[in-house]
């Protein structure tokens, strides 16, 4: 019996240390909350009320009090984060992905030369068609995996526009109606072909009243899934042409907004300013909107959609865009007075561009907030929905959002000539020495 009790009073007294334990594990546990973020480079100095916290990964997960605390994320030679961050009891604060950005950033001149005029990145990035100024313009390959470059084309002007494809084709807007569809080295056409002439030869064969028909190209593009077929805008229709057969037809009859092609589909605004989408394969059209956008100037609107939905970013004639999510069909004005505007990376958020002045309208919470900044030419995002890149007077920088923060990239920026590749984290930009590679 005695035994009996001894065991009895052990097993209480250890269950009433468990309750309370856990009570107090519970209880302790209320009041904290997560902060969560990832930092580059990896080994930045993370400190949080002076408290040092490390991780090779550059991963953070830290439970912490709740309430406010201060963070200050550091390297030297590097720019630093300090901010106060508020934690909530049971909540996660995820900050995302932050950078710390060198005080001399990682650059490799990959193209060494003083007198080029503009370079361009290829769809796939690996490739790199740049213009040097000699008696002509000159216009060379450079391939990046191997540095090998090759002299493939002349021009006596700089081109206008350059559009190319998913394979080795480009189209050049020379100017003046001067359309060339030019094949990049390698491949098995040598010579360059005129789109213009192209075009003009299938109407003149066309059963279409081309006495009538404008033949002036303002736009074109290649159809993504074969590029041996163009989609070319004139003041009055829309046209698809298989230029090698010269082959065509009249997708829509009529002047339409510049269009946007994704897939096998193109969008465009019609003549009364409804937002159409036309398959190019069965040529059936679909409207996209109840609602008319402005149709005075169409040349002037713009038209910019989310990846595989169909939620479009509108700018009007009149620098008003609006943003616009079917099947509601009705769009939401979330700026005026533009420059332009763009999808971020993750694409829910959009970037507005106004003179010395940015907008931020977040697509899911509906929001918007503005900060000043002074840029030369549109900022554009760079890393996250937290980075901006921009230029003033030749300097190229980042800009922290959050923070309202400035950070120089390169002081050298010619002809307005710099690429952001976000699937490798690089910059390219032109200087006076040649095409320099950033390294993020």
């Amino acid at each position: 019996m005695k035994k009996f009790l001894i065991c009895l009073s052990i097993i209480i007294i250890l269950g009433l240390g468990v309750f309370f334990t856990l009570s107090h594990f519970q209880a302790n546990n209320q009041t904290k909350g997560t902060l969560r973020f990832k930092v580059h480079p990896l080994e930045s100095i993370v400190k949080i009320n002076n408290k040092t916290y490390q991780d090779s990964r550059g991963i953070f997960d830290i439970n912490l009090s709740s309430g406010k605390q201060k963070l200050l994320i550091s390297l030297p030679e590097y720019s630093f984060i300090e901010e106060e961050i508020n934690i909530e009891p049971g909540k996660t604060l995820d900050l995302g992905s932050l950078f710390l950005f060198p005080n001399n950033w990682q650059e490799e001149n990959i193209i060494n030369s003083n007198t080029i005029e503009n370079f361009y990145l290829t769809l796939d990035s690996n490739r790199i068609v740049f213009i040097e100024k000699d008696s002509d313009y000159l216009w060379y390959l450079f391939i990046r995996n191997s540095s090998e470059k090759e002299l493939f084309w002349k021009t006596s002007t700089l081109p206008e526009e350059v559009v190319f494809s998913l394979k080795k084709t480009m189209l050049v807007n020379l100017g003046k109606n001067n359309w060339q569809i030019v094949f990049l080295p390698k491949s098995l056409i040598q010579t360059s072909i005129s789109l213009t002439d192209a075009f003009k030869q299938a109407l003149n064969n066309s059963d279409f009243k081309t006495n009538t028909l404008s033949r002036e190209i303002i736009q074109a593009d290649f159809y993504p899934q074969d590029d041996n077929y163009l989609v070319i805008r004139t003041e009055d229709a829309l046209y698809l042409l298989e230029f090698l057969n010269r082959e065509i037809e009249k997708i829509h009859d009529g002047p339409v907004s510049p269009f946007l092609l994704e897939e096998s589909s193109i969008y465009f605004l019609k003549e009364n300013g409804v937002l159409t989408k036309t398959s190019l394969q069965t040529k059936q059209e679909q409207q996209i909107s109840l609602f008319s956008f402005e149709s005075q100037d169409l040349e002037q609107t713009k038209i910019k959609k989310r990846k595989n939905q169909e939620e479009f970013l509108i700018i009007e004639s009149s620098k008003k865009a609006s943003y616009l999510k079917p099947p509601e069909n009705i769009p939401v004005i979330i700026g005026e007075n533009l420059l332009d505007a763009s999808f971020s990376l993750d694409e829910k958020e959009i970037l507005l561009n106004l003179k010395d002045e940015i907008e931020i309208y977040n697509t899911e919470q509906e929001i918007k907030y503005a900060t000043k900044l002074f840029a030369d030419i549109p900022a554009q995002w760079f890393l996250n929905n937290d980075y901006l890149l921009f230029q003033k007077d030749k300097t190229l920088n980042t800009f922290f959002i959050k923070e309202n923060k400035i950070w120089p990239i390169s002081a050298n920026i010619k002809n307005d000539n710099f690429f952001y590749d976000p699937t490798i984290n690089y910059v390219f930009y032109l200087s006076d020495q040649g095409v320099i590679k950033v390294s993020i």
